[in-house]
């Protein structure tokens, strides 16, 4: 397990040809810079990597740039989605799953395109056990509690091994242009998935309030089944015992836009 600073710089730079800096979060955060040569390897051990931002997936921006294949390069953990938002996107271990509307999971080919992500090389900083739980408001305070003692202004991803009494997730039905805005997409193309006893690996991510522009705030969740044959995004959950949790606190943070 690798030591880490705690601060609360964020680093917000272009990993392609374009480098912009969110006004939003240089009023909260000062910045950092991986250019020194001592911080270089840890810089690129604790970045949290976005391709592009919410607020440009809400308002339809689902034409992808990004290859899988380039998305691996810089993490092996996270989610997102995929080209014209054809399913829920769930990285475990540098693998990426592709949940699809039929409920199906894929892992995904290296050739396709990314609109929307979030990953990270991952490291365990946290490690806890945690007791059931009976819906998905209890695990997010119960994950809020972890990672308090850490400081809640910095990103988190978690690793969870999960045996679900039930749990309710969601993908949706790939895009054709003009493209509508994400909240009207959803009320007619979601598709809605509910298992029972089943078990399988949950990747959370946590984002602090000053990112509601550039990211969801809070806890978001992905599940893939531990047969890697269900999944999707996570609505609710209730558990039928104790759940391991690792913890990757990642203090970096980089913008990839097109």
């Amino acid at each position: 397990m690798k030591k880490k600073e705690k601060h609360h710089n964020l680093i917000l730079q272009g990993i392609g040809l374009i480098g912009i800096v969110w006004s939003s979060v240089i009023a909260t955060a000062s910045l950092a810079s991986c250019a020194d040569s001592d911080k270089a390897m840890r810089c690129d051990d604790e970045t949290m990597y976005q391709v592009s931002t919410l607020q440009s997936l809400l308002n339809g921006g689902y034409d992808g740039y990004v290859t899988v294949g380039e998305l691996r390069k810089f993490g092996d953990m996270g989610v997102g989605t995929f080209d014209r938002i054809d399913g829920e996107m769930i990285v475990i271990d540098g693998t990426v799953y592709q949940a699809r509307y039929d409920g199906r999971v894929y892992v995904a080919d290296d050739k396709l395109t990314v609109p929307f992500a979030n990953v990270t090389h991952f490291d365990k900083d946290i490690a806890v056990t945690l007791p059931k739980v009976a819906g998905m408001d209890e695990l997010a305070a119960l994950l809020t509690e972890t990672i308090k003692d850490e400081g809640l202004d910095q990103i988190y991803v978690a690793c969870m091994d999960v045996q679900c009494d039930s749990i309710f997730v969601r993908s949706e039905l790939p895009q054709q242009k003009p493209y509508r805005p994400l909240g009207e997409v959803l009320l007619t193309d979601q598709r809605e998935f509910k298992y029972r006893d089943i078990g399988g690996t949950i990747v959370a991510l946590y984002f602090p309030d000053f990112f509601d522009k550039q990211n969801s705030t809070g806890w978001h969740l992905h599940f893939v089944s531990a047969d890697r044959t269900k999944g999707g995004h996570v609505f609710d959950i209730a558990t039928n015992g104790n759940i391991t949790v690792n913890i990757d606190a990642t203090p970096y943070f980089k913008l990839y836009m097109p």
